[in-house]
């Protein structure tokens, strides 16, 4: 067994005598000269008393390292660990802890956890004052590391957190190199090549086994090639993270380039600083063709002003990533997730072209997501001639919003009554008669061309537009993906029929075929649903459409998604124009159900009619 042989090898040099810091009893003395005589066998009798009864004294602790030691040379692991783990969980501050925690390190990687055992070694390197301890350590990582146990990711891992050690950070690199290159990633083995031969006062086998690795590359290209994943993988998102890593994994494995494509996976911590020098090492070190992630807005927005200024071959698809322009940030960078401004966009380019309406008010929901929606609709409006008449923002969650409703009644009979005056000729276009204004507000319907709300769900939605009713104000409804869900048609009843608002398309194709065969693979795969926040499936998506640009043989993949432009995915059609995906979908409410809409609404009484496009 691979791993038998590793522990001749660790233990090779590991056991020498020491001198005890502390007087030595007679049996201590005794025992210390049979292990120098290489009779471990023999000091079992005479330390096992004194490790029992004098445990918690420095003698105990002398005997108890002394046997652990023994355990461990002469094979019996089962002791050397039952010795280590007592003495670890009580004697937590003493002058022979990092021996024991040698030996506990050893164990484990003989037992196969071999990352978590040479953690644990460089782990004592970093912290030990003790010089020999530091010398044992180190050694025992080395050896373990030149066996060749661990691939390239867990090396890169163990490089990262622990940069203690001029040797064993020449090890890891190596080792590194030595995994790209049976691998075939032949760009990634010269870097790290090139790393060691560049290390100053590391040891000449070290720096001939590197040189050796770069002469036979010479005839070598850059080798596999390698997507990058950049993701959450640690902290708060890192649910989300792992979905979208699974997602990718999933639609590599399904395609054609199972085996000779190479999957470099990165954890950006949802940070943008550490996300951008991820993606920086990564192309410096590999070959990198594309990019999926990050998941979130803001480090994506980060890489994507990077890449986009360095890197215009290598595309950038953040599957989930909302915020308006990153994909304006550079032509390899995409957005697959509809965006808010798009959402926005489309339910008034829908009016404007549907219904020819041109004047609107708002209702607009404090926070993040309705100052968004609002901007965005408000820009779409004014850049097609259309302007916003009145504007009036609520709480949402408020049981009542009369003073709110009464200040927009207020404002369109003051319009009302304008044009009233503008017909009449009357040279003050303001005037008031009182009585009509209080008619008005009292029994008049104040009617809007078009009302958008874009409330954050379909609850809050729904009872506002009930209040909307009841409050005698009316006009053609408008809002985005708040709307949908069925607590809209609950809530808001009769009165939510004839409103129109726009949804990503993946909101509505959840129950496709595409969808229904990616979750079951998902599932049998990764043995639970996908989810219902969509991360994993925009993720395979994501990763398909590279793997289909891939298959063109073209070294440009941001110039071949480009050009084709629209691409398959699980819901429905993929349409990225100047790198946004611009599929989003109107739906509309008819008879308390929901309609999506394919063109303009046909008028039942025009049975020839057909839709506007």
């Amino acid at each position: 067994m691979k791993h038998s042989i590793i522990l001749s090898i660790l233990l090779a040099g590991f056991f020498s005598v020491q001198t005890f810091a502390q007087d030595p009893v007679a049996t201590i003395i005794k025992a210390k000269g049979l292990i120098a005589a290489d009779k471990c066998n023999e000091i079992e009798s005479l330390l096992k008393p004194i490790a029992k009864k004098k445990f918690r004294q420095t003698v105990g602790e002398q005997a108890t390292t002394m046997l652990a030691e023994c355990a461990l040379r002469t094979g019996n692991k089962k002791e050397a660990e039952s010795l280590s783990s007592r003495f670890l969980e009580y004697h937590t501050e003493s002058p022979y802890l990092e021996r024991i925690q040698t030996i506990s390190a050893i164990l484990q990687i003989e037992n196969g956890a071999i990352y978590d055992g040479v953690e644990k070694l460089l782990q004592i390197i970093t912290y030990t004052k003790n010089p020999i301890a530091k010398t044992r350590a180190r050694d025992v990582a080395i050896q373990t590391l030149a066996a060749s146990l661990l691939p390239a990711e867990k090396l890169q891992t163990l490089l990262d957190k622990y940069p203690v050690d001029k040797d064993v950070n020449g090890w890891l690199e190596l080792q590194i190199g030595r995994e790209s290159q049976n691998e075939k990633r032949y760009k990634a083995a010269r870097y790290w090549y090139n790393r060691v031969l560049k290390r100053s006062g590391i040891s000449t086998r070290l720096q001939e086994t590197a040189q050796k690795g770069i002469e036979s590359l010479q005839n070598q290209g850059a080798g596999k090639p390698a997507i990058l994943i950049l993701a959450p993988l640690s902290g708060e998102f890192a649910d989300f993270g792992v979905a979208a890593m699974n997602g990718v994994l999933l639609a590599i494995e399904q395609s054609d380039f199972k085996d000779k494509i190479h999957l470099r996976i990165a954890d950006t911590r949802a940070d943008a600083f550490t996300a951008l020098r991820q993606a920086q090492k990564a192309i410096s070190q590999d070959s990198v063709i594309a990019i999926i992630g990050p998941i979130m807005s803001a480090p994506s927005a980060t890489i994507a002003a990077w890449l986009g200024s360095n890197y215009h071959k290598i595309p950038m698809i953040t599957p989930t990533a909302t915020d308006d322009g990153i994909s304006q940030m550079g032509p390899n960078i995409f957005q697959l997730n509809i965006t808010m401004s798009q959402l926005a966009k489309s339910i008034a380019n829908y009016a404007i072209d549907c219904f020819n309406v041109r004047e609107f008010a708002i209702m607009n929901p404090l926070g993040d997501y309705g100052n968004a929606m609002t901007a965005s609709f408000t820009q779409a409006v004014e850049n097609r001639g259309g302007k916003i008449i009145a504007y009036q923002n609520y709480l949402e969650g408020r049981p009542d919003y009369k003073t709110e409703f009464d200040l927009l009644r207020s404002v369109r009979y003051k319009q009302v009554n304008r044009k009233k005056n503008i017909a009449y000729g009357s040279d003050n276009l303001d005037a008031v008669n009182q009585k009509d204004r209080k008619a008005y507000m009292q029994d008049s319907v104040a009617k809007y061309p078009a009302i958008f709300m874009p409330a954050t769900n379909p609850t809050d939605a729904g009872l506002m537009i009930s209040q909307l009713a009841f409050h005698k104000i009316s006009g053609l409804l408008l809002g985005t993906s708040g709307f949908y869900g069925r607590d809209l048609l609950i809530n808001g009843k009769n009165q939510v029929n004839g409103s129109f608002f726009s949804v990503p398309a993946s909101d509505i194709y959840i129950d496709s075929k595409e969808y229904k065969n990616f979750a079951e693979a998902y599932k049998t795969k990764w043995g639970e649903e996908p989810g219902s926040d969509k991360v994993a499936a925009l993720s395979y998506d994501a990763a398909t459409i590279i793997l289909t640009s891939a298959k063109t043989q073209n070294q440009n993949l941001a110039e071949v998604i480009t050009k084709q432009s629209s691409f398959n995915g699980l819901f429905g059609e993929i349409k990225f124009k100047k790198g946004a995906n611009i599929n989003s979908q109107i739906v509309s409410v008819e008879k308390n159900r929901f309609k999506f809409m394919n063109g303009c609404p046909v008028e039942e009484s025009d049975t020839t009619a057909t839709n506007k496009k």
